[in-house]
């Protein structure tokens, strides 16, 4: 069945005779949403990376390691030309200043287009730019601490100057393979901890430089690319629109933005020529002094970028390929000369027949990259967050659209983390308690409309995550779906141990973990422990329950003290169990659940609950303190008695008669002051008399 894209470059379907999933993806190759059929039954040959196994596909996941790349050449040759002088700068620290002052001088003439003829225009630079100090030239000597300080501050601006100086005699191999071999290997170490499966096969690009050479030489037999100077180059001219073929499937807009164009060249490439248009690009490369060179029909040279993913997915998945991965900034030029050399080889109109492209990282809002200072790798990541924590962000994102990591995601991403675990902390509880006590019945009934409504909401999750995942994967939709389960039976547990069906519980937990096991959310399901693990497990425990045996016992013997055992209890509960690992839930009805969880996260709780209680008694005391001050005041106020209180020196000048209790009736002139005066000096009286009385009982 053939399927016209929007880019009116024809897809066509691939046919099964295998009944299938009905799972849609969102195909590049359509910019629309297709049935996914794999070419061979259940078997998915895959190219790059994606989704999960949800629908138990037999897939061959083929990655590739870039050891071979202009901007991997260039890195190479500047960290061994650096890691050289910078060896040498010991000895040679006057050296070193002038070496870095030329460096810097060579920066700013070919970076910031600034022309330095001169010292004065260097000073008159620096002066402008700058505190007025050159950066290289210091009075006096430096030492060779100073000098490698110097050197190790200016490495970027340095590492440029030495490769235009020395960059030619960069010959070794082993430099370059060297660079590549260090990233991989960080590489999958933060796969690794973000708990990302390994791909089934794994190539680089200098184990296949024959294979690639042969699939050029092919591509010039088609007809389809011609040899200059030493270097090949895909004709696009000859191949777009001719023989069923069609250039740039995939971003057909792009086709002629020349800096797309340009940048998929590379720095290096840049400088060839030869070229009969500026869309065709090379196939393979010409090298130049200090670059990697193999052998081939057009002499010493290497592969060019896009030629290599089309040889190493061609060689071990076939001329036809499932599906095909990758980034969306890769999707031009990189992709669409992916699919039209390998196209142009083979002489077939489909290469892949899906193409996923996943969005961008944005953090706080923008895009990721070097340039806006907001980079940040994985393992500066994951010193702040858990490998889970993250895969949760993602999975509530789609995959091709952007991911926004910030805070307030990661907030929300640690509150969808700590709902699983409370999930399944105590449905593990309560099912091994059931367990325990699977044979006692209390005669009663117990699956009744709460638990027929609980089973009913179970069936209806996992038809919407079902459908959510065969609608190309929409992974934020099946966890909504997830959380409204789990919140579901939240309640359902609140009615009590008693009052509620183990099994039905069991039910939930067991779907949920498997999906998101499914989404990398929890880790593959255990082996059996080995005698050396056991002790490994079970010593700290052991010990925890022998301390608190050796405490009982000494209490008992020394005559039993209730609340001394129960203090214990508390400190077994509260700060020994959690630091292993396990958590003692207190229940009504006086037996107790156990759980398990993160011991580290136990800390955190404990030492979030011991900041609210620390916040609480430091307002309570600052309440308290605020209160003694105020009861201070009034009881320095009751000091004085009432009836004195309107014969201070300040009152003789108002007043001229009092009455028994000390107050006024006469003013200064001798007249009777007036009723509503005497009303407010009597209620100043009464408190006073209170403030009085309050002071004198302080006094006893």
């Amino acid at each position: 069945m053939a399927s016209t894209s929007n880019n009116s470059s024809p897809w066509t379907q691939p046919e099964s005779t295998e009944p299938q999933t009905g799972l849609m993806v969102y195909n590049s190759m359509t910019k629309s949403k297709v049935p996914f059929v794999p070419r061979e039954g259940n078997y998915v040959s895959w190219y790059g990376c994606g989704p999960t196994d949800y629908f138990n596909y037999d897939v061959n996941l083929v990655m590739n390691i870039t050891d071979i790349d202009d901007k991997i050449i260039e890195r190479a040759r500047h960290t061994h030309l650096f890691k050289q002088y910078r060896a040498k700068a010991v000895a040679l620290s006057e050296s070193a200043i002038s070496d870095v002052d030329s460096a810097f001088k060579a920066f700013v003439e070919s970076k910031l287009k600034v022309e330095i003829s001169s010292d004065e225009d260097w000073k008159a630079f620096v002066a402008k730019t700058g505190d007025g100090k050159d950066p290289g030239l210091v009075e006096g000597k430096a030492s060779a601490t100073e000098a490698q300080a110097l050197v190790d501050a200016s490495q970027d601006v340095l590492a440029l100057w030495l490769d235009k100086k020395f960059g030619a005699e960069v010959t070794d191999p082993q430099i370059f393979r060297d660079l590549a071999a260090y990233w991989e290997k960080d590489f999958f170490e933060d796969m690794d901890a973000l708990n990302v499966r390994r791909p089934h096969v794994l190539t680089r690009v200098s184990e296949f430089v024959p294979e690639i050479v042969q699939f050029v030489q092919r591509i010039i037999e088609n007809g389809y690319a011609y040899e200059a100077d030493g270097s090949v180059y895909f004709d696009v001219a000859s191949f777009d629109g001719k023989n069923g073929h069609f250039y740039a499937k995939l971003e057909p807009k792009s086709k002629g933005n020349a800096e797309l164009l340009a940048d998929g060249e590379g720095s290096l490439g840049a400088k060839l020529s030869g070229k009969r248009s500026q869309s065709d690009f090379a196939l393979w490369k010409a090298s130049k002094p200090g670059e990697p060179a193999w052998p081939s029909p057009w002499g010493p040279g290497r592969p060019g970028w896009h030629i290599e993913c089309s040889v190493m997915a061609s060689e071990i998945l076939g001329q036809n390929i499932d599906m095909h991965t990758g980034g969306i900034d890769l999707a031009f030029p990189h992709h669409d000369n992916e699919l039209a050399q390998s196209e142009a080889c083979f002489d077939n109109e489909q290469w892949v027949n899906y193409f996923m492209h996943a969005g961008h990282l944005h953090i706080e809002g923008l895009k990721m990259s070097k340039s806006l200072k907001n980079f940040i790798t994985i393992k500066e990541a994951l010193a702040k967050y858990t490998a889970r924590q993250i895969r949760i962000i993602f999975v509530l994102s789609r995959w091709d659209s952007p991911s926004y990591f910030k805070e307030n995601s990661m907030h929300e991403a640690m509150a969808v983390e700590k709902t699983f675990d409370n999930f399944f902390s105590n449905t593990t509880a309560l099912l091994r308690d059931y367990r325990v006590r699977a044979q006692e019945s209390d005669g009663k009934r117990h699956f009744l409309e709460a638990e027929h409504e609980l089973l009913g909401a179970l069936k209806e999750t996992k038809a919407q995550v079902h459908a959510a995942l065969k609608d190309s994967f929409d992974t934020p939709t099946a966890m909504r779906s997830l959380q409204e389960i789990v919140n579901r039976t939240n309640v359902y547990l609140q009615r009590g141990r008693s009052a509620i069906d183990p099994q039905i519980v069991e039910m939930v937990a067991l779907y949920v973990t498997k999906i998101v096991r499914a989404f990398g959310l929890v880790a593959e399901t255990p082996g059996q422990l080995g005698p050396a693990d056991r002790e490994s497990v079970l010593l700290p425990v052991a010990t925890a329950l022998s301390d608190f045996r050796d405490a009982v016992r000494e209490i008992a013997l020394a005559g039993g003290d209730k609340k001394a055992i129960l203090a214990l209890c508390d400190k077994l509960r509260d700060d020994d169990l959690p630091e292993l690992g396990i958590v003692i839930d207190d229940h009504g009805d006086g037996r107790a659940l156990v759980k398990f969880a993160d011991p580290e996260e136990l800390r955190r709780e404990k030492a979030a609950r011991q900041a609210a209680e620390d916040e609480k008694r430091a307002r309570k005391e600052a309440a308290a303190r605020a209160a003694e001050a105020k009861r201070q005041e009034r009881l320095a106020k009751g000091k004085l008695a009432p009836k004195d209180m309107f014969k201070t020196p300040q009152n003789l000048e108002l007043y001229s008669e009092w009455d028994g209790k000390g107050i006024p009736t006469k003013d200064k002139a001798g007249e009777d002051l007036a009723k509503g005066k005497l009303k407010k000096l009597a209620k100043e009286y009464a408190a006073q008399e209170k403030l009085h009385t309050e002071y004198l009982k302080s006094l006893e």
